[in-house]
């Protein structure tokens, strides 16, 4: 599940208060959960209660009512859908070298502030 591991890391920043300038749960975030059918509620009561990155992901897997083609399915259909997104993510986290996000920097970080506070209305949600 693609997306997954940055989830529960957002998950878990998230709940200890620790975001800092990522915005959970983000358009991304809102996709994938609508993709396998789980939402904010689900995944965070999920985190909050389990440890390893193992446990979180077999307790979700069980709760996704997919088989695991239809998982696999959704999830190509998820990186195809967002394959413009990866590469300016890997590069605004520093992954590798090049441009991050395609705007101009006066513009960047009043529309951060506003995503993030638009993400934070989402947080929490039990539908996507």
């Amino acid at each position: 599940m693609l997306w997954l591991p940055r989830l529960i890391d957002k998950v878990r920043a998230f709940q200890a208060g620790t975001l800092g300038a990522y915005a959970y749960p983000s358009a991304l975030d809102q996709s994938f959960m609508r993709h396998l059918r789980f939402t904010p509620a689900d995944i965070e009561a999920i985190v909050r209660d389990l440890g390893s990155d193992q446990a979180i992901a077999a307790t979700l897997r069980r709760r996704i009512p997919l088989s695991n083609e239809e998982v696999q399915t959704r999830c190509a259909a998820f990186r195809q859908k967002y394959r413009w997104a990866f590469p300016v993510l890997d590069r605004d986290d520093g992954y590798v070298r090049g441009l991050g996000y395609p705007l101009p920097q006066f513009l960047q970080r009043p529309l951060w502030r506003w995503y993030q506070r638009w993400s934070a209305h989402k947080a929490n949600a039990t539908a996507v």
